[in-house]
């Protein structure tokens, strides 16, 4: 009875993951892009912090993630490049930047000491273009807080010659609508 007791918790263990018992990553490194792929229509991948996942938008079949970086467009020098800039798909609340750095070491010393969502924060569906070393923070649609550091941020250009960008970011996530993060 118990082999079967325990054979029994592998397997839904396995089919839906340790998630469904744990909750989501409350802490984690994402890496965004502003590339899009597709050959009639095309999406992009965003995040999504309750499920810990990537999912690609828009697209019927997944669902709206918490963030993506749509990019922008800008032209440097006489050649045009795109920069990450970030937003929230579901339209709703955004993004507060609280700190920037001059260098990757403040930034991650100033990200680990915010402890707490201070008041009059004024949030932006999109974020404008996002730099490295820049403490942020994002409340989602479901009224969750999440602190962002920028770690890296790069211009790319695809195979076909489109342009695109990709932003690498720490993350630390509070599911339960507090202001407060875990340390």
């Amino acid at each position: 009875m118990k082999y079967r007791l325990v054979v029994l918790l592998a397997l839904v263990l396995t089919a839906t993951g340790c998630k469904m018992l744990f909750g989501p990553d409350k802490k984690g490194e994402i890496r965004l892009s502003s590339e899009k792929f597709g050959t009639e229509t095309y999406h992009l991948f965003g995040y999504s912090y309750e499920d810990s996942e990537f999912y690609r938008f828009p697209y019927d079949q997944d669902p709206t993630p918490d963030i993506i970086n749509e990019g922008t467009r800008v032209l440097q020098g006489e050649t045009v490049i795109d920069l990450p800039s970030l937003n929230t798909p579901g339209q709703t609340n955004g993004f507060a930047m609280v700190g920037e750095f001059l260098n990757q070491e403040d930034a991650r010393e100033f990200y680990k000491d915010y402890s707490r969502v201070e008041d009059g924060l004024q949030f932006a569906v999109i974020t404008g273009i996002v730099e490295a070393n820049q403490v942020w923070i994002q409340m989602t649609s479901a009224g969750n807080y999440v602190k962002l550091l920028v770690k890296e941020v790069e211009s790319l250009e695809g195979e076909g010659g489109d342009k695109y960008s990709e932003v690498l970011m720490d993350y630390t996530y509070q599911p339960n609508g507090s202001r407060d993060f875990p340390n």
